[in-house]
């Protein structure tokens, strides 16, 4: 009987261990978020930036919504505006750093791939990274950008900054 008692607590144990690690499900998460990119730098293969900063609002699920934008800068020239248009996916990580209590909900973590348009007529993909709670141990905080002019255009190293998604 002992047996079978350690090996429950051993199993109920490694369960819970685990589960913070697993991302939530995307097709499950159909939550409201503030999305915040506070200023954030990319850059592209050829060593090009873009410097974005904006807010707003997702909706996550099959039938999700953005709103929002903001301004944004490519190798420091002039300041532009963009627009999210509409919502790709968004992945919770979760609500807190591990083996912390901080930040306190409802500060969350994930990656939400927006579909946004520029003023200078450009349009794509910005992915925005936060690091609060389990992201997968490859992910960085900061934004990707995929735009549709060749290799310049395809903002995919994080520079530095700051993001954060906040549950409504």
């Amino acid at each position: 009987m002992k047996t079978f008692v350690v090996l429950g607590i051993s199993l109920a144990a490694i369960a819970l261990s685990t589960a913070p690690a697993l991302a939530a499900d995307a097709n499950g998460n159909h939550e409201a978020y503030v999305w915040v990119v506070a200023g954030d730098t990319a850059i592209a293969p050829d060593g090009s930036t873009i410097f974005i900063k904006g807010r707003g609002t997702l909706e996550a699920g099959p039938q999700g919504s953005a709103t929002g934008g903001g301004t944004f800068s490519i190798n420091g020239g002039p300041i532009g505006t963009w627009k999210a248009t509409g919502v790709e996916g968004f992945v919770s990580y979760g609500t807190s750093l591990p083996g912390s209590a901080l930040p306190p909900p409802p500060a969350t973590g994930g990656m939400a791939k927006l579909h946004v348009s520029f003023s200078n007529g450009q349009v794509g993909v910005l992915t925005i990274f936060c690091v609060i709670g389990s992201p997968p141990p490859s992910v960085g905080e900061g934004i990707h950008l995929i735009l549709g002019g060749g290799s310049s255009s395809e903002y995919t190293d994080e520079g530095r900054g700051f993001t954060i998604f906040i549950a409504t």
